[in-house]
């Protein structure tokens, strides 16, 4: 049941909602846990996840295997009616076996070893570590293959969370490898394209290469950059895929996931290939911006369902999480709530809450779940249940649609945020360019999304390529096809200005995509003082006059390309920033500055004049309140959410059954601050009207 093709419009095809939390039984007494099982299934529990830092207690010993007190909870919450999702616990190995091979720790650019007591110490390129990760795996799955209880697996946890870059000798023999496999043994080929003749860097040998190092002593060379972090990312997909092979032999049955996404993995590669469905753990209190906090939610959601498809959550933030610098805002009453259903809303086919009770010890003793440190059930544990209830219904739902978008953003790319990290110029990257114009089309009402440019993109009514300086020539066809049959394509300035191994590339601006834009950039520039020399551009008709806060470009237009936007200061002073081609049914924009609100809020009346068919989910939404709708041939499900603390006015409603309350709805209603609807819409009423 792995992925077949990437693609944001896929579900998990899973046959139940799964709803739970993470459970550490390792870390409770008898007395602790004697409720444990009654409250889960009083709370709406089907399933919880446990054993991903249990290492040192499923193998005390090198060789030596208990597994009794995992055997005796998930019977305890089988009975209940309660899964299991075992995880594979390589996160955190044990100390007898880093005291017993020191080589297996990671080593940092200053060539410092990591140490035992925290997690992720670990370097996946040797031989030996990778030999303990597959026996501790295939124990646990020949035990547990006839368990009835166990139904799935994620793999180790949160891979490349707090670290991702290794330098150990291990490495620098893996990397040197996986260089002669890449350049198919020719260093000649390697030096054309990191372009070593610049600096003297020019290598006889791949055994002369080391792994990249920042300021050892100046700037590395950004190619060599960007091929370590395609090795780390083939590494990391290489020590999984070991474990998954031992899991998919021993039960076909099992699901396997895992819990991203962060550095330099290629989650649309092998390695989500590798999985049934990606897992993405939700914090949205790491923005303290409580206003803003909405948005980086749902943009994060996109973001992750843009590698594979809907996704589960094996975490979902319960409570404040802290850690020894700093601790999160306590979720308010309804808060819970609210966060779930947006994850849901935005492709979560399962949704787990980190954590079940909050640690008395270690280093997140104070990251809180659902029960406190005294094991006393209070309003979070009252929110959780109240939810459970309501998922009973509304989780089966969701099963088997997938999230309307009509506006996708292009993000989910390795190599491209790779890319622009090792020569940022110290502008936004792209994805958090993304992240601006997703928000900007969100807050205005509109289904969007994030689309990688290989994805199928036939739904689309606009794409948008939000800066993307690397870029391969295996896109275009896609682009040119869809703006052939109608579609409309935003890109962003500096997209295409580099090849894939991070070279600039010969051609003027656009690059491979000047032709399809209709459009030469004549000059560019970084803005470093905007505010000391501000750049607007009005756009015509119209007098909007947004000013560029980054980065300027002047458009040499080819006839035939209407410009719709100049430049209105200093140098640039009526010359063309912004341009539209018309090409088949559809039609280019090019933008020569940074996309944000601003610029959106000025493109939109060009964006719906030309796909007037452009509109917004619901008009007339307040402030605050956003709208997501998951559909499949017969239903659409409207999410309704008040994303503020405060109570909104609905001024209408799609017609149709509130799932949280049974009640028919249309029409006005209030919603309470944090409020939720899910109204399902039958899609055979709308075609007869």
């Amino acid at each position: 049941m792995t992925v077949a093709t990437p693609s944001h419009k896929r579900t998990t095809r899973l046959d139940r909602f799964y709803y739970g939390a993470t459970y550490y039984p390792e870390h409770w007494s008898v007395d602790d846990r004697a409720n444990d099982a009654a409250r889960m299934a009083a709370a709406g529990f089907n399933i919880v996840r446990m054993a991903e830092f249990a290492w040192d207690y499923l193998e005390p010993g090198e060789g030596v295997y208990q597994f009794d007190l995992f055997d005796e909870v998930s019977a305890a919450l089988g009975a209940k009616g309660i899964s299991t999702m075992l995880c594979t616990p390589t996160a955190t190995p044990p100390r007898w076996l880093t005291s017993a091979h020191p080589d297996v720790l990671r080593v940092n650019a200053e060539g410092v070893p990591m140490q035992h007591g925290s997690r992720q110490h670990v370097c996946p390129s040797g031989e030996t570590f990778r030999a303990y990760s597959r026996a501790i795996t295939r124990a646990m799955a020949e035990h547990y293959v006839d368990n009835p209880y166990v139904v799935g697996w994620q793999t180790d946890n949160e891979l490349n969370c707090h670290f991702s870059e290794c330098h150990c000798a291990n490495c620098q023999t893996a990397f040197r490898d996986y260089l002669r496999r890449v350049y198919e043994g020719d260093i000649a080929s390697l030096n054309r394209a990191w372009g070593t003749t610049f600096w003297a860097q020019s290598y006889d040998d791949f055994d002369e290469i080391d792994t990249p190092k920042v300021a050892r002593p100046a700037y590395p060379n950004p190619a060599h950059q960007l091929d370590y972090f395609r090795f780390i990312s083939w590494n990391t997909t290489r020590f999984q895929h070991e474990q998954v092979e031992i899991l998919r032999e021993a039960a076909p049955r099992w699901f396997v996931t895992h819990n991203g996404t962060f550095a330099h993995i290629d989650y649309r590669g092998p390695f989500g290939r590798d999985l049934d469905f990606l897992g993405y753990d939700v914090y949205p209190f790491f923005d303290h911006d409580p206003t803003h906090r909405p948005l980086s939610q749902a943009f994060n959601l996109d973001h992750a369902r843009a590698w594979t498809g809907n996704f589960i959550v094996p975490e979902q933030q319960s409570g404040p999480g802290g850690q020894a610098p700093y601790l999160h805002d306590n979720p308010e009453p309804g808060e819970i709530r609210r966060m779930a259903y947006t994850s849901i809303a935005h492709g979560a086919d399962s949704l787990l809450f980190f954590r079940w009770r909050t640690c008395r010890f270690g280093a997140e003793e104070y990251w809180c779940g659902i029960l406190d440190h005294d094991n006393e059930p209070r309003r979070r544990y009252d929110e959780v249940k109240a939810l459970g209830s309501e998922l009973s219904t509304v989780g089966a739902e969701v099963l088997g649609t997938r999230v309307l978008v009509d506006i996708g953003i292009a993000a989910a790319d390795v190599d491209v945020y790779d890319g622009h990290s090792t020569m940022s110029m110290g502008l936004p990257s792209p994805r958090q360019a993304a992240e601006a114009v997703h928000g900007a089309f969100l807050e205005r009402g509109y289904a969007v999304g994030c689309v990688h440019p290989s994805d199928d993109l036939s739904d689309l009514k606009v794409y948008v390529i939000p800066h993307w300086a690397l870029f391969t020539p295996t896109w275009l066809p896609n682009l040119e096809s869809f703006v052939e049959r109608g579609g409309v394509l935003v890109i962003g300035a500096l997209t295409a200005t580099r090849d894939w191994h991070n070279a600039v590339v010969p051609e003027t601006p656009p690059g491979l995509l000047a032709k399809l834009a209709g459009v030469r950039v004549g000059e560019y520039g970084r803005q470093n003082a905007p505010d000391i020399r501000p750049l607007p551009l009005r756009f015509y008709p119209g007098d909007a006059q947004p000013l560029s806060r980054h980065w300027y470009e002047v458009l040499d237009p080819v006839p035939g390309t209407h410009i719709c936007a100049r430049w209105m200061g200093r140098h640039l002073r009526l010359k063309a920033a912004v341009t539209e081609r018309k090409v088949g049914a559809g039609a280019v924009f090019y933008v020569g500055t940074y996309l944000d609100d601003a610029l959106v809020d000025a493109l939109i009346p060009f964006l719906t004049k030309e796909r007037p068919d452009l509109t917004q989910l619901w008009p007339g939404l307040p402030s605050g309140v956003h709208v997501v709708v998951r559909q499949d041939d017969a239903k659409l499900l409207w999410f309704v959410i008040n994303d503020g603390d405060s109570a909104a006015k609905v001024p209408s409603l799609p017609p149709g059954v509130d799932l949280l309350t049974g009640k028919i709805v249309s029409g006005r209603t209030y919603m309470q601050p944090y409020g939720v609807m899910v109204i399902k819409e039958c899609l055979a009423r709308v075609e007869q009207e």
